[in-house]
């Protein structure tokens, strides 16, 4: 039986997006790998390359592909293409890769977008004059194959033909203007820093390190930030058993334990605000948590929080877990990390009837279909608890039903469960409107068993 652990939750973690080029990203140049056929060069917060093959993968893999009716010079003619949209977002964000999402408020706010040609040609117009779904990247015309041009709702000198280039004119950060404080709560105490207070501290590093997201995607780059322990040993000591909770400026959280900061032996943890000597942008900056040094390490994506904004300590030391899910052929293993990001994601809340002591607790966790929805094929799952108790329950009641959580999180505070319900407990609202037949609550859940 294949044993694999999980660095995030996967697909249970991905957001649906207009679409994702099939090509994946390169982990120096930030670029797409060569394709086959033509090839259009993007050029915004990043580089990156659309091939023909890409887009020919992309048609059968997404519904982004359309075809429309559009006029010009008094001539109807059916094009097909994939939306602008879809292309840009490819390079309108530094945190590149599939699934890719369109920054639909920069474009809002007003840039210029340049397409060149091959033969030189060029057109620029600004966003805020165009929809960027109303025009299209085409490769057929009624039909019959063709090199790609632009085409739709932009003035017809913006149809490039040949089209070799885009280029949007996203400029780096500056923080000049920036007031974006980082807030430091430590047992009690709170402290802020300011970007440029933090860039003259002499515990400011620039190094080598990167991050592998749940797509496989690795993002490589020289980062430029604090170390994060001596920050924090200016105001508590930090040890193996210290528990530090990081909240990123959407609410994101995630939760470090003092043995993994600690651990150096490929290099140090640094709050970084640069990437390659560029301030990073609100999205998915202004500070992200990275691990650099001279050995270039390497980090799963989902321990590498992105936005942060508060750093907490409340003097508890850090308890990890691990949930075994045992489906046909293979085990997973979710450790504390990757099941807080999964509910930092996705986050279900419920009222249960705790009927022995007559009150409604409210718990915080993650709908165990929603935990599960990149599996198919089972027909029940059981959760067992660390003593062996186990309940079973029919999959078509659990599939869609958001009220039927295992819950990581209790009470109006949303604190970490009890030692006698941790790690992770399941429980449902009282009322839900389907309530699993044989639903009993189980403590202490530890593994699920998908029945087949």
């Amino acid at each position: 039986m294949k044993t694999t652990t999980r660095s995030g939750l996967l697909l249970l973690l991905a957001l649906a997006v207009a679409g994702g080029a099939a090509a994946q990203v390169d982990s120096v140049s930030s670029a797409t790998p060569a394709g086959e056929g033509w090839k259009v060069t993007l050029i915004g917060v990043r580089n990156a390359e659309l091939w023909q093959s890409d887009l020919e993968e992309w048609k059968g893999r997404s519904d982004v592909y359309r075809e429309v009716e559009l006029e010009k010079k008094g001539e109807l003619n059916v094009y097909g293409g994939i939306p602008l949209s879809a292309v840009v977002a490819m390079v309108d964000d530094a945190d590149g890769g599939m699934p890719y999402v369109f920054q639909a408020d920069l474009w809002a706010a007003g840039y210029n977008v340049t397409l060149t040609a091959a033969d030189g040609y060029s057109y620029t117009f600004s966003t805020l004059a165009v929809s960027a779904d109303d025009v299209l990247l085409v490769d057929r015309i009624d039909g019959e194959p063709v090199l790609p041009q632009i085409a739709g709702s932009i003035t017809t000198s913006g149809w490039v033909r040949d089209l070799a280039e885009i280029e949007i004119g996203l400029a780096p950060v500056s923080l000049e203007q920036n007031d974006f404080e980082l807030v430091l709560d430590i047992n009690g105490r709170t402290s802020a820093y300011t970007i440029p207070g933090m860039e003259a501290m002499p515990v400011y590093v620039e190094d080598m390190g990167s991050y592998t997201n749940s797509y496989g995607n690795t993002f490589e780059a020289v980062w430029g930030g604090v170390k994060l322990v001596p920050l924090l040993q200016q105001f508590m000591e930090v040890t193996p058993e210290t528990s530090i909770r990081i909240i990123a400026m959407d609410g994101y959280e995630m939760s470090y334990g003092g043995d993994m900061l600690l651990d150096q032996d490929d290099g140090d943890w640094i709050l970084a605000f640069k990437e390659n000597g560029e301030y990073m942008p609100e999205d998915p900056g202004y500070i992200r948590l990275v691990k650099v040094g001279p050995q270039n390490p390497n980090i799963t994506g989902h321990a590498s929080a992105r936005m942060v904004k508060r750093i907490v300590t409340e003097g508890e030391p850090f308890r990890d877990f691990v949930l075994t899910i045992v489906e046909r052929g293979a085990t997973e293993v979710f450790d504390r990390q990757t099941m807080q990001s999964g509910v930092s994601v996705n986050r279900n809340r419920v009222s249960y009837y705790d009927r022995r002591n007559d009150v409604e607790v409210p718990y915080m966790g993650l709908s165990v279909w929603r935990l599960l929805e990149r599996l198919s094929g089972y027909r029940a799952v059981t959760f067992e608890a660390s003593d062996g108790f186990s309940v079973t329950l029919d999959n078509e009641e659990l599939e869609g039903n958001d009220d039927v959580i295992l819950a990581m999180y209790t009470g109006p505070d949303d604190r970490l469960l009890d030692a006698d319900e941790w790690p992770l407990r399941l429980v449902w609202d009282r009322d839900a409107a389907v309530v699993p037949e044989g639903i009993k609550s189980v403590r202490n859940v530890v593994k699920i068993v998908l029945v087949y």
